[in-house]
């Protein structure tokens, strides 16, 4: 006998409700709640259309589609990334921070920054053009005068045209990796750190710059030099497969580490060593990509004191 046929039915009714149920608390208060999860998993299917969220102080679309990173906000209320929020928060309540984030992709890191100071600044930068179209929605709910958004590939010189791979999944897509699933070829510009942040007088931020650009990110760090040089940023940098397979990078990452005294700690801000993070990678399973997301400090930054204290 053929399989069951199910039928799914969009429905806007459903979706309605079920919007006016999540506008009234932040989308983090209902972690765990085995009602919500119950919900979700018998609607989930149902749904006609993305729905708006709360969480910290601003609104983000949760995608109804699988395919989507915010989706995840929908199907787990939380955003993961929790060291890493309070490390740029530890900053923010000291200092204005310029913001620097490559691979900006819905918004989330670029609108919780900007929703801590509108002293910060936060420059947003995504490849994607279909990405970069949902971090747009996103912006449309907020109220944020401080970020400024461009639709470029980040590497170590502006202005060259190239090939960008874009997968189906939106955490996926890369200028340096082509094995994903359903990827599409587009072509997109190139930027380069050091030329976003001409315009601004480094002396009066910390500079935060986040990498999470599927192996593109040592190109990244080439085409940031003189922003290392004159302010001595901390790096967010999200270690994977992609970058390591080419030992060009690990060679530069090595060189990079002692030229200008950098040094690797981990989201507990435990300090590692590079031949660490490579054994790391060599032990994941195969169908992981990433080990997460690292820290890039100078080891003599006025900043070093306030990443590793308590406060």
């Amino acid at each position: 006998m053929p399989a069951p046929l199910i039928i799914v039915i969009k429905s806007n009714f459903l979706t309605s409700i079920f919007q006016s149920y999540l506008e009234k608390q932040d989308i983090r208060k209902l972690k765990k709640n085995f009602v919500y999860y119950i919900l979700f998993r018998i609607i989930r299917n149902f749904l006609s259309y993305d729905l708006v969220l709360n969480i910290y102080n601003f609104k983000v679309y949760g995608s109804i589609k699988k395919n989507k990173t915010s989706y995840f906000l929908l199907k787990k209320c939380e955003f993961g990334d929790y060291h890493e929020l309070n490390t740029i928060k530890k900053l923010s309540d000291k200092n204005k921070i310029l913001f620097i984030d490559c691979g900006c992709n819905y918004g989330f890191y670029s609108f919780y920054t900007a929703s801590l100071s509108n002293e910060n600044k936060i420059i947003s930068i995504e490849a994607s053009r279909s990405t970069l179209n949902e971090f747009i929605k996103n912006l449309n709910l907020n109220n944020f005068k401080n970020i400024n958004f461009f639709n470029n590939a980040v590497s170590y010189s502006a202005g060259k045209n190239i090939s960008f791979n874009e997968s189906i999944n939106d955490w996926e897509s890369s200028q340096a990796h082509k094995n994903f699933k359903l990827s599409l070829e587009s072509k997109v510009k190139t930027t380069s750190i050091d030329s976003l942040t001409q315009a601004y007088n480094l002396i009066n931020y910390i500079v935060v710059i986040k990498l999470d650009i599927e192996g593109n990110e040592v190109n990244a760090i080439k085409g940031a030099l003189q922003v290392i040089k004159k302010s001595d940023p901390l790096i967010i940098i999200e270690f994977s497969k992609y970058i390591f397979d080419n030992k060009d990078n690990i060679n530069y990452l090595k060189d990079f580490l002692i030229k200008y005294n950098y040094s690797i700690f981990d989201i507990n801000y435990k300090k590692q060593n590079l031949d660490d993070i490579l054994d790391m990678l060599k032990n994941l399973k195969k169908r992981y990509q990433t080990i997460g997301n690292f820290y890039l400090i100078k080891n003599s930054s006025n900043n070093l004191k306030l990443f590793l204290s308590n406060e």
